[in-house]
């Protein structure tokens, strides 16, 4: 299996004079290996409900979806874009790809986690992600 990734440096970040390219690689890598150590937590917990036959709540689906925003985001400051993450994530998280494009959807619906009722659970969301998440966040009841 290939373990390694692409990322793209802009043009900016490559052409910006007082940057060490070497050095802005090794923060993107670092970045990445955090975000995983970071990623991985929360599937933990996600999986401790699984496990135990709980309702997952949809506040945690959340988080793992915020923490993949904020991957993209701090390697955007450091200029990196990563390239094909659904499949990076699949391959470094051990997850389903469409399971992890409705984390996504979910977390780009719902910018504020405190929008999400707390007793909302996941396999609420899990079918119709975007339709849940758009009446979530213009404030519609679920009932």
């Amino acid at each position: 299996m290939n373990q390694s990734f692409k990322a793209f440096l802009s043009v900016e970040g490559f052409m910006s004079g007082d940057r060490d390219n070497e050095l802005q690689l090794k923060k993107a890598i670092k970045v990445y290996n955090n975000s995983m150590i970071n990623m991985n937590t929360i599937l933990d917990e996600i999986n401790v409900f699984r496990k135990s036959h709980k309702l997952l709540p949809a506040r945690s689906v959340w988080q793992l979806g915020n923490a993949i925003f904020k991957l993209q985001y701090d390697l955007s400051k450091l200029f990196f874009q990563l390239d094909g993450v659904y499949d990076h994530l699949v391959r470094d998280l051990g997850v389903k790809r469409k399971w992890l494009e409705k984390v996504i959807i979910f977390r780009r619906y719902l910018p504020d986690k405190n929008s999400i009722p707390q007793s909302l659970n996941w396999g609420r969301c899990e079918k119709g992600t975007r339709r849940v998440a758009e009446k979530i966040r213009k404030g519609f009841s679920l009932g």
